[in-house]
């Protein structure tokens, strides 16, 4: 999503255009910042910019002079949707803001079967009247007119019956698209249907990993991935042929009796390798095969070359949701919606008298892992600690990951000395990790601090978190590979942390 912004300093006018995707756009005074203000009333981090599953949002990062929306005051850590045109006021500097917004239209995805459909039509009339003409003027058998005229009527409600069921998937995807936020679900949810309505027998979706280094059966829907005996499988074989060539194809029976090595199974009468790009770019691709005798159609064919384009605008938006909403490393809640879930936390321990706690964790040594081993390494003990603390997590606990080697986990309805335990059992399983990367078995440790929820708080998330923070700095200068507990009385030090940026190496 594109971002229009300008405004004016002084008597000079500035605008700039940023993209938002799973980064935030951050907003403030110091130059750290992706959008700089040079206005002495805009704090030095002010306010940030971040993708929500219902659109952009804007929220405020406990500014001194605060942040509005429309005249409308934001509350300190408050966020709120941003309309597609809007007015922003960050201290007394003001900023225009306008983006497109995405729409989905239901009758974009069916308006070409309408057409095709009034075109099939228009066809049947002329060869009824042509019919008619030629009865008229030769001798020829009622009975033969009476059959090709029978025969061309069910072909046209054959054909009518095919629109109507992928009118019908195309309006139920939109659906789909609407209310999913994970591209992973999306594709689960969308494999069966598309090849139900295809009479396929099974099929997958070809994904590459996030580094784009290997390609990923994803959504396997009736399909048994095969053994590395097997040897070189047919299915897989053309998916990734099409996929590194970004070539649509859709084989019939005839034209898989050309391939002798690999060769398809003998039941599949026809294959279908459609990629799914979104501005040039390919995203996946989707494998079917049939075992019906007539294969796939041509008529199939057309709406696949509709489906692509739908469906490959569809994924694309899903997996910029997703990583705005997840950690694209490890899968964990991003910082944004962590600090989103934090709130609501904070609100709900306010209201109802609940306890409710954080544990920030931070890996020891975590930079001398990246020097000695690689980033690669690195990011495998990452993706290790963060299935571990998926395991560890209750169902009311959030897992996320602020960034580098930090993750928090929210626990709710939890007192802090019940978190105190929590936390050791995770540091010690922590500690008995021992990840093997590359052949190497790599020894990692944690230092953790734990903090509690109380209303000084001000339901205030980056206080919270704070909190936990300084927990966590007393367990790395008390030795690391251990936990501490925060102390509420030096919470009076945190009304200046938004306006402090920490220097130095957590280690």
């Amino acid at each position: 999503m594109v971002l229009d912004l300008d405004w004016l300093q002084g008597d000079k006018h500035h605008s700039v255009r940023l993209t938002l995707d799973d980064t935030p756009v951050s907003i403030g005074r110091d130059p750290v910042n992706l959008l700089v203000l040079h206005d002495s009333s805009v704090s030095r981090q002010h306010a940030e910019i971040f993708l929500t599953a219902q659109g952009p949002a804007l929220r405020d990062k406990g500014s001194r002079f605060g942040t509005q929306l429309d005249q409308h005051l934001l509350q300190q850590a408050q966020s709120a949707l941003l309309p597609p045109q809007c007015e922003l006021l960050f201290g007394r500097q003001k900023v225009s803001l306008r983006y497109e917004a995405a729409q989905h239209h239901e009758q974009d995805f069916a308006v070409w079967a309408l057409h095709d459909l009034q075109h099939r039509i228009d066809d049947m009339q002329q060869h009824s009247l042509g019919a008619l003409l030629q009865l008229s003027q030769q001798a020829q058998p009622l009975s033969e007119l009476q059959q090709h005229l029978c025969l061309q009527f069910q072909q046209l409600q054959q054909a009518a019956q095919q629109w109507s069921a992928q009118n019908s998937l195309l309006q139920r995807l939109n659906t789909l698209v609407n209310q999913t936020q994970g591209y992973l679900v999306l594709l689960e949810h969308a494999v069966p249907m598309i090849a139900e309505v295809l009479g396929a027998r099974r099929g997958f979706v070809l994904m590459a990993d996030k580094r784009g280094q290997t390609l990923q059966r994803q959504a396997c829907w009736n399909y048994v991935p095969p053994q590395a005996t097997d040897g070189v499988v047919f299915s897989e074989w053309i998916a990734r042929e099409c996929f590194e060539r970004q070539e649509f194809r859709l084989l019939s029976s005839g034209q898989l009796t050309n391939f002798a090595e690999p060769r398809p199974d003998a039941e599949v009468t026809g294959v279908l390798a459609m990629p799914l790009q979104a501005n040039g770019e390919t995203l996946a691709l989707l494998y079917l095969d049939t075992s019906h005798a007539d294969g796939f159609n041509q008529l199939q064919e057309t709406f696949c070359k509709t489906l692509q384009a739908q469906l490959g605008l569809a994924l694309k938006n899903a997996i910029t949701i997703s990583r705005a909403l997840c950690d694209d490393l490890t899968g964990l809640c991003s910082r944004s919606m962590l600090e989103e879930q934090i709130t609501l936390s904070m609100e709900q321990a306010k209201r109802y008298g609940q306890p409710c706690s954080l544990i920030f964790i931070d890996l020891d040594n975590f930079k001398q892992i990246n020097d000695q081993y690689g980033h690669f390494a690195g990011d495998e003990v990452l993706r290790c600690v963060a299935a571990l603390l998926k395991t560890l997590a209750r169902k009311a606990d959030r897992v996320g990951r602020l960034g580098g080697e930090e993750f928090v986990v929210l626990v709710n309805n939890t007192s802090p000395d019940s978190a105190l335990i929590y936390a050791e059992r995770i540091r010690a399983d922590i500690a008995a990790l021992e990840p093997l990367v590359s052949g190497v078995t790599l020894k990692i440790t944690a230092s953790i601090g734990v903090a509690g929820f109380h209303h000084a708080l001000h339901n205030l998330a980056y206080r919270f978190i704070d909190c936990a923070d300084q927990a966590m700095y007393q367990a790395k200068n008390s030795g690391k590979n251990r936990v501490c507990a925060h102390k509420p009385a030096t919470l009076q030090l945190l009304d200046t942390a938004s306006e402090t940026f920490r220097s130095g190496s957590r280690g």
